[in-house]
């Protein structure tokens, strides 16, 4: 992700100065960071070396919290950013729920149209420039896609929402990220599924969020889809606030790793706990480590 220093979005909101990592982190990992073990330098090479693959057609990955506990416009945030830095193609962030604006507020920016806006019309477009002045512009060479502006409390997509208007748009972006939030209308999350090429599923570091996961993906291979597993990553998150000890991170791993899974786990970040807007500057070194690593297995696993 991008270090250099960044203006604010035209119309942004306003980013805390918390950073991810308390002064003695900053400090000691400024020590030590010489004296990294070549296992991490060769795991951020080849990741990063992942992440710059060519692809002949766009990748679509699907996010969701399937209870609503995380908050998983942060992750799609997060690899929108991963993907825009070492990539040289476009990134797009849609999200698919009408009456939330978490995802524009992540990235700072106050959209002026919607998909909801897209969908009530027609775009046909030949060329991205035809389709660019329908999407904000959030970051270099991410688009973002809000489901619904203001006013629209309560309101809901039709499923043919993705087909008609979603997909269509995503032939002109290198990876497309969409946020399907924790609950859809059946009919809509079911073409959504069907149209992703990868699955990330984020909810809590506790036995709630492991349930959650689990029922998750359960569903998803009820409505048929038997290899969602192999095409699937998971990403655990840290809230100390509501830390639950009993959690058995590792064996819950290994049970969703040994049926074909990927799994990870992101620790608590003050500076996203604590902020509206995602400064990368000011990520914890292990969140930035994280999110890179759960991008490249996220393309790696899209096909």
């Amino acid at each position: 992700m991008d270090d250099r220093p960044e203006p604010p979005a035209a119309g942004g909101v306003a980013t805390a100065s918390e950073r991810g990592d308390s002064l003695t982190r900053q400090v000691g990992r400024a020590v030590i960071r010489t004296l990294r073990p070549p296992d991490d330098v060769l795991t951020t090479i080849e990741s990063g070396q992942a992440l710059q693959r060519p692809i002949t057609t766009g990748r679509r990955i699907v996010l969701g919290s399937p209870r609503g506990e995380a908050d998983g416009s942060v992750l799609t945030t997060l690899l929108a950013l991963v993907f825009a830095h070492y990539r040289h193609d476009r990134v797009l962030a849609v999200d698919l729920v009408p009456d939330r604006r978490t995802l524009a507020l992540r990235f700072g920016v106050r959209p002026q149209l919607s998909l909801a806006d897209l969908a009530a019309g027609r775009v046909d477009a030949d060329s991205f420039e035809q389709v660019e002045s329908h999407l904000t512009h959030a970051r270099d060479r991410v688009w973002l896609l809000p489901g619904a502006g203001s006013g629209s409390e309560g309101a809901t997509l039709p499923p043919e929402t993705l087909p008609n208007t979603v997909l269509p748009l995503t032939r002109f972006f290198g990876v497309t990220l969409i946020d399907r939030g924790p609950q859809s209308p059946a009919e809509l999350d079911a073409a959504t599924l069907a149209a992703a090429h990868a699955h990330v599923l984020v909810d809590t570091a506790t036995r709630e969020g492991a349930a959650g996961i689990g029922r998750a993906i359960d569903r998803m291979i009820a409505a048929g889809d038997d290899s969602v597993l192999a095409r699937t990553v998971v990403v655990f998150v840290d809230r100390p606030s509501n830390e639950d000890r009993a959690f058995n991170f590792p064996g819950t791993a290994d049970v969703l790793r040994d049926g074909g899974a990927a799994v990870f786990r992101l620790g608590h970040d003050r500076h996203l706990a604590r902020t509206t807007t995602v400064d990368p500057r000011r990520l914890a070194e292990a969140s930035r480590a994280t999110a890179i690593r759960v991008a490249a297995e996220a393309l790696r696993r899209s096909g």
